[in-house]
């Protein structure tokens, strides 16, 4: 039930507020309800999915803290820069947190894509 709420919601995600979906990924939450939260979360925008990607990858379930980590490598391509906030210490910060994700060459040049100073 929770994936087709969240499959019909995902269309106007942007109009849910952002806080109340974060707080559904928390851990005490049902595991179907932190999915279904996370899946609306990502179909926001790219910070939003990037926050509670970050978020999750120091989760218990070892599904959601896998996509979670394959959600953060897949934000970033070669051939586009990632649709996140320039020059934004959060996404600095965000970034410090998954480090372990990438090799330190490609942390560097995501940096210096979205204009952040090296860490």
């Amino acid at each position: 039930m929770a994936r087709e709420v969240a499959r019909s919601l995902t269309p106007v995600a942007g109009r849910l507020p952002s806080d109340r979906l974060r707080a559904r990924i928390a851990p005490e939450r049902p595991l179907h309800t932190r999915r279904a939260a996370y899946r609306l979360l990502c179909a926001r925008s790219a910070l939003d999915e990037l926050r509670a990607s970050v978020e999750l990858l120091t989760d218990d379930d070892p599904i959601l803290r896998q996509k979670a980590a394959q959600r953060i490598r897949d934000m970033w391509s070669s051939y586009r820069p990632p649709a996140l906030p320039t020059r934004d210490p959060e996404v600095g910060a965000l970034l410090d947190r998954c480090t372990e994700l990438f090799r330190e060459h490609t942390m560097a040049w995501m940096r210096r894509q979205l204009a952040l100073p090296p860490q």
